[in-house]
């Protein structure tokens, strides 16, 4: 019988420490606003912070109505860096004045949000703490997609939100290094460009 429990006690330790990932404590409105890095952060700051907040939100809870706005800005295809495999969304695009149009983002949310990258913004979005994000104008993480493991900077200063995504797994499967450029319209952060590196 001890023989069978200490079997039991080591499997659990076991499978309770290899899922052992640190948990970023999200703070709520109030906790927020108390810490000494929102009360030191600039109002332009606070602003990007909002802004850039409320676009992680809007892509984790697939808000398919408010990503062509903001991916609303580039005037080629070229500069979302589409891939030729992707011809609904290249179609679409060109058809549209270059911009995404909501149906397409709607029946092809999945594709948009892995083909442009939208899920490893995401995640690393998710992943920094608020109080860095206030506190530092230059803050980066680590994201692991599928197989595939980012190191993405996140640069923010005066109204620009730049994401600078570079692949640290030796793979074609894994996405290439680049970097994206959003900037703020005073509402909402808008793509200014994307370009592969």
């Amino acid at each position: 019988m001890k023989h069978y429990f200490y079997s039991f006690f080591t499997l659990f330790l076991l499978l309770n420490c290899s899922e052992n990932k640190p948990e970023i404590k999200k703070l709520t409105q109030q906790e927020l606003t108390e810490t000494t890095e929102f009360k030191e952060a600039s109002p332009e700051k606070k602003q990007l912070f909002f802004e850039l907040k409320a676009f992680q939100k809007d892509l984790q809870s697939k808000q398919v109505q408010k990503i062509p706005d903001y991916l609303d800005c580039p005037k080629r295809i070229e500069e979302l860096d589409l891939n030729t495999k992707n011809t609904a969304i290249r179609t679409d695009v060109e058809a549209n004045s270059f911009r995404l149009s909501t149906n397409l983002v709607t029946d092809n949310f999945d594709l948009i949000y892995n083909e442009l990258d939208l899920n490893i913004i995401n995640e690393a979005i998710k992943s920094i703490p608020e109080t860095d994000l206030l506190a530092n104008d230059n803050v980066s993480t680590n994201v692991k997609i599928g197989e595939c493991n980012y190191h993405i900077s996140i640069l923010m200063k005066n109204k620009e939100v730049e994401f600078d995504i570079k692949s640290a797994t030796p793979n074609s499967e894994c996405k290439k290094d680049q970097k994206w450029k959003f900037v703020s319209n005073g509402e909402i952060l808008v793509l200014d460009h994307r370009k592969m590196l």
